[in-house]
């Protein structure tokens, strides 16, 4: 894979080193400008370096040094998926650059970045969620559960709070517009979907059921009295969830799986399009992830909090999104304790034995409808231990 590298530098003196077993090139100080390198389809570079003892040796790829930092660093992809921005990095106990698989390989025992500004793009994952307009045909096949895969939320405590605005189309009636104000208490992981369903404020409640039925959790419209219940959207639960529920209770991760009618559902409204529009308004949510616990993505692993520390402190959140159209929640998090194992995004693989974030100031989700398209985060302070990172990595197949 094509690498590259060019820089303005500035060196007091250097000197030469040969043996039969390799030939160096060694600067004691290296003051280096306008750093600029690419591997693959990754670019990267620094504003200013400087460098303690760095040492490159010919004929192969590897730079080592005893000490560096950089100011005005950043990384992106070409597809513009990936970016991050930094205003300082420190790694007081060196780091070295060789030649990876792919690509090129940075590794250092300690890292230290300040200001961090990192976007992510989407698409994420699978497009599982469809528009109420858009449902698939009747053959094709239901995307497969990822609640299985987010059992690290299992963990979560707080709240969550929003209010729930649906427009119907009901028969006779015709059209209704109803809001609802959920104030849902997080234990362990889930929310007692029974308490929630007797919340329900007497007018909107009337029209509005969160109805449980073997494998799948459906909030549903009725017409009072005499009308039966007609699924608005619904979620599939897996074997744990179906079991959970059934003591009135129902995992987080579960609402991740949400379906609108047409996607599978049996109680479908088939004979006109009853939901108009469905939003969450006024959204606030507040969760901590206390317990250590771990999540598959992107080709690696997440593990969040450890033996001295939790997994995510302080995750306070607002906004508003919709069924169709753009939407925002942006929020800040006290901080996230990580080990990272492979982890691959926009041409860049990340390992660390401890990745911690401290002052996450901003954090801005977009959305197209119920789907993300952009996440955005500025962190005051990152360390990292142990750190891999590989540059112009190809994704695991």
């Amino acid at each position: 894979m094509p690498t590259q590298v060019a820089t303005d530098i500035h060196v007091p003196r250097f000197g030469y080193v040969g043996d039969e077993h390799t030939q160096r090139l060694v600067f004691p100080r290296a003051e280096l400008s306008r750093i600029e390198g690419r591997s693959g389809s990754v670019e990267y570079g620094a504003g200013e370096g400087l460098f303690d003892n760095l040492e490159g040796r010919l004929g192969t790829l590897r730079w080592t040094t005893d000490a560096a930092s950089l100011g005005h660093g950043w990384l992106r992809d070409d597809a513009g998926r990936f970016q991050m921005e930094v205003e300082r990095i420190e790694m007081p106990k060196g780091v070295m650059l060789t030649r990876a698989e792919t690509g090129v390989e940075l590794v250092a025992p300690h890292v230290s970045l300040s200001e961090m500004r990192l976007t992510v793009k989407g698409p994420f994952g699978r497009a599982a969620e469809e528009a109420p307009a858009e449902a698939p045909a009747p053959s094709a096949e239901p995307p497969p559960l990822r609640q299985d895969k987010l059992r690290f939320l299992d963990s979560l405590s707080g709240r969550i709070y929003l209010t729930v605005k649906v427009v119907l189309d009901l028969p006779v009636l015709k059209r209704r517009t109803l809001d609802q104000v959920l104030k849902v208490p997080i234990q362990e992981g889930s929310l007692d979907f029974r308490a929630l369903d007797d919340s329900l404020d007497w007018l909107e409640g009337a029209f509005i059921d969160i109805a449980h039925d073997g494998d799948r959790l459906a909030l549903q419209w009725k017409v009072p009295i005499v009308g039966s219940g007609r699924d608005l959207v619904w979620w599939p639960l897996d074997a744990d969830a179906t079991t959970l529920a059934s003591f009135g209770r129902v995992p987080v991760r579960s609402l991740a799986d949400f379906r609108f009618p047409g996607t599978g559902s049996p109680k479908a409204d088939d004979k006109r399009k009853t939901l108009q529009s469905l939003s969450l308004d006024a959204i606030d949510i507040a969760l901590s992830l206390l317990a250590p616990r771990s999540l598959e993505v992107g080709g690696g692993l997440i593990m969040f909090g450890g033996d001295d520390s939790p997994g995510m402190v302080d995750l306070e959140v607002t906004g508003d999104i919709h069924d169709r159209g753009p939407g925002k929640l942006q929020g800040a998090i006290g901080s996230i304790d990580t080990t990272i194992k492979d982890l691959h995004f926009g041409g860049t693989t990340l390992t660390a034995d401890r990745l911690h974030f401290d002052g996450l100031d901003q954090l801005e989700v977009t959305f197209d409808g119920f789907k993300p398209t952009s996440v955005t985060m500025l962190v005051a302070r990152v360390t990292a231990t142990n750190l891999s990172l590989a540059l112009g990595s190809a994704r695991p197949g």
